[in-house]
């Protein structure tokens, strides 16, 4: 009995040093990710009167540093691409927890998809991989049953098939990313047939996902309860503006929500020059639209300032 107690301690400690040889892995992750914004985030480095969220629409369409320059806002853009909104109130939620609160929120949302059942949308768990050293991060993950209990003190249970990948990341010319966040368009997609769509009034509420639109009324009540000006913005997709879409976003918000919504009278949000593809402006356009928010926010002081 002895003999086997003393086998048994033998193999828990081999098994203990072993499992923490994946230390390393787990620790130098994050030095191999090109985009770091998430990590600064964590650790209290973004700290912006003005932050842009939202999926690839924030990312491409708005450059937080035009805003900065036009209005003195310092501005940040945190979006990213193929992100939902229950990403975006976790990043809202982890923002406020490590960094100063900002005056300013902008919030773009996609029309249709930004509450409904989507592929291009989700939770971005890959973006969090990477970063499982921070135990904020892994009890976000284990929240979210992407990890459980076992990975609070076991390496093996808390490492990623993502912690393996040591080859130094790079952007692609689609997701270069300039110093304020933001990674705009200097091209168009190639091989795209452009069509532009006149008809585009649908919206199905009866489609709409619970947790998305909990997620929707949460980031509200974060930037509420912080004394944040949210604004929804609605950027221009390479069709007609949908105002049953945008009836129901402002059935969902609340008295201190504002909203931006482009200029869709403007000729260039019908140029296809102007676009990268349907969804997203190539960067003339998004210089033109950016002009347009920036605008907006200065008409806004009083409610901000």
């Amino acid at each position: 009995m002895k003999k086997f107690i003393y086998n048994l301690l033998l193999f828990v400690l081999a098994f203990f040093v072993f499992d923490k040889m994946f230390f390393i892995l787990i620790y130098i992750a994050p030095s191999r990710e090109v985009d770091t914004r998430l990590e600064q985030v964590i650790n209290g480095k973004i700290n912006k009167e003005c932050i842009v969220m939202g999926s690839s629409r924030g990312a491409k369409n708005i450059i937080a540093h035009q805003i900065e320059r036009s209005n003195g806002l310092t501005t940040y853009n945190l979006s990213y691409t193929g992100s939902d909104i229950e990403f975006h109130e976790f990043l809202l939620r982890t923002l406020l927890k490590f960094n100063q609160k900002p005056k300013i929120v902008l919030l773009t949302v996609d029309d249709p998809s930004e509450l409904l059942p989507s592929e291009s949308l989700k939770y971005r768990f890959d973006v969090l991989y990477p970063l499982v050293k921070y135990n904020y991060i892994n009890d976000e993950l284990i929240a979210h049953e992407e990890k459980n209990y076992l990975s609070k003190v076991l390496c093996l249970s808390r490492i990623n098939k993502s912690n393996f990948d040591l080859r130094e990341k790079r952007f692609s010319p689609l997701d270069t990313m300039m110093k304020c966040g933001s990674s705009p368009i200097p091209f168009q997609r190639k091989n795209r047939a452009f069509k532009y769509v006149n008809n585009t009034q649908h919206y199905s509420i009866k489609n709409e996902l619970e947790n998305k639109v909990k997620a929707f009324l949460d980031f509200q009540n974060l930037c509420y309860r912080n004394n944040i000006k949210l604004y929804i913005v609605f950027p221009p997709n390479y069709q007609q503006f949908n105002f049953l879409f945008k009836k129901r976003i402002m059935q969902l918000t609340n008295y201190k929500t504002g909203y931006f919504i482009y200029d869709f009278s403007n000729f260039i949000y019908k140029d296809k020059s102007y676009f990268y593809d349907e969804g997203h402006l190539q960067t003339k356009g998004a210089v033109i639209f950016t002009d347009e928010l920036a605008k907006f926010l200065n008409s806004e002081k009083t409610k901000w300032q």
